[in-house]
Formats: C-alpha cells, structure tokens, sequence
C-alpha cells in the first residue's frame, strides 16, 4: 500500500512541475519570436526624389539590401512631354542674338532616365549610414519644335522658320557619395551629397518644310545651323530642298545631388 501511495505521489509531483514550468517555457518562446521580429532588418525600400519635383522631373528610386554593407538600388525618372524648363530665362539668354533669338519659344521637351547602382554602406548598413555607390546612367531627351529662323531673300527681309526635333541619348558612369537616415520604423531620407558622371551623347534632328526650299535659302539655312555653339560637342548638318537634318556627338556629364524621403519595409 505504500509502494502504491509513494509511486502515487511521485506522479503527481512530476506532472505539477510539468504544468508550472510549461507557461514559462511557452512565454520565453513568444518573447523570442516576437524579439526577432522587432529587430529583424527591413530590406526593401522606396524613394521619390524632393528636390527634383522643382523642374517637374520625376525621380523614383527601389532598393534592396543585399547583404548587411551592400545595396541595389534602380533607378527611373522621367520628365512629362511639355514646354521647356524655364523657357523664359533661355529666350532672355538668347535675345542679344538674332540668329538664336526665340529658338525655345514654343519647343517641348521630354525626358526618361535609367539609373542602376551598388551601394557600399560604410556605417550601421541595411540602408542606413553613409555609402559609397558607382552606378550607371542612361538618359534619353526627346525634343520637338526647337525653331530656327533663316533668310529667304537677299535683302534679309523676309525670314522662315524650321521646326526641327528629334532624340538626344547619353549613357555616362559616376560615383555617388551620400546618406541614409532612419526617421522612424518605416521613413527614410536619402541625401545624395555628390554624384559626379562621365560619358558619351548622341542626337538626330530632323527638320521638314512644306516647301521647296531655293537654293539661296538652303545655303542660308546650312549657315545657321553651322552656327550653332555646343561645349565640347561635334555638330554635323545636312540641308536639302524639303528641310536640314543636324548629328550631334560628344561628350557627356554632369553631377547628380539631392534629397529623396521614402518609406522601408
């Protein structure tokens, strides 16, 4: 009877341990769980550009971290087809030329860019701290109703127009330094300090009339066009009796720098 009751008992004891320890065994697993939850990194995040909303260019960034140090990021911006950006202050640069005077008055102006790049984060990485980030550019500008204006008499009096437009692509490589802040569990802010590029450009201009040109006005066309003043820049034209057709080569730059709020997840 007594081997029955101390066998009885260490049962029973053995099973009130197993229930006091099991709330506690389950609530450390929560904990755990919901702990790496909270601190787990978020990889993704997704950016618009600020600073570049002024000149009505639309600039959006996606990133996703790689590693703890290493991000991808790609690019897109593009500008809606409309008037040039400040159309006004070109045609007042222009208005001590008769030559180029009002050539922007009524061109409109598109453009789209594709911007891919590593980032090298050399501070608390997973998209925040400063990086480090070499990337690749390829833009494309399409412009329209760019107007030249040429004699078509001897005495200069009379004057025509040429509408002329067409495509300008560069594709350039640079180096962007900048940072990345966390404004909270989801907001970013990234400042592209510099990004200085490099590279190459290319255009095609065509220009049609709905005459025959003479020759007096074809050689009168080819010499404006011949005119034409671009830095660093090779500039072909060709003139015919139906319009001109401008080649434009050369090098390509510029410095990237602004500021991007977006939100990480």
């Amino acid at each position: 009877m007594k081997c029955k009751l101390l066998i009885l008992a260490a049962v029973l004891f053995n099973i009130s341990i197993a229930v006091a320890q099991s709330p506690g065994e389950i609530d450390s697993k929560e904990r755990i769980t919901i702990s790496d939850d909270v601190d787990s990194p978020k990889k993704n995040n997704f950016k618009i550009s600020l600073t570049s909303l002024i000149f009505g260019n639309y600039q959006l960034q996606y990133e996703r971290s790689l590693t703890k140090r290493i991000g991808l990021v790609v690019g897109y911006s593009f500008i809606p087809k409309g008037a040039v950006p400040f159309r006004t202050q070109l045609n007042d640069l222009t208005a001590d030329s008769e030559d180029t005077q009002g050539i922007f008055e009524n061109a409109e102006l598109g453009y789209k860019a594709f911007t891919p790049e590593i980032r090298f984060y050399l501070g608390k990485g997973y998209g925040k701290g400063f990086y480090v980030a070499p990337f690749y550019r390829n833009v494309r500008y399409d412009i329209t109703n760019v107007n030249f204006t040429f004699s078509s008499e001897p005495a200069g009096v009379t004057k025509q127009n040429l509408a002329m437009g067409g495509e300008l692509t560069a594709n350039s490589f640079g180096l962007q330094l900048g940072a990345q802040f966390h404004l909270g569990k989801h907001i970013i802010l990234d400042w592209w300090i510099v990004g200085p590029h490099y590279g190459t450009s290319k255009g095609d201009f065509v220009g049609i009339t709905d005459r025959n040109l003479t020759t007096f006005e074809q050689q009168e066309l080819k010499k404006e066009l011949d005119n034409i003043e671009l830095p660093l820049s090779d500039i072909k034209s060709e003139v015919n009796a139906r319009g001109a057709k401008i080649n434009v080569s050369g090098p390509w730059g510029g410095v990237r720098s602004g500021i991007s709020l977006g939100y990480r997840f």
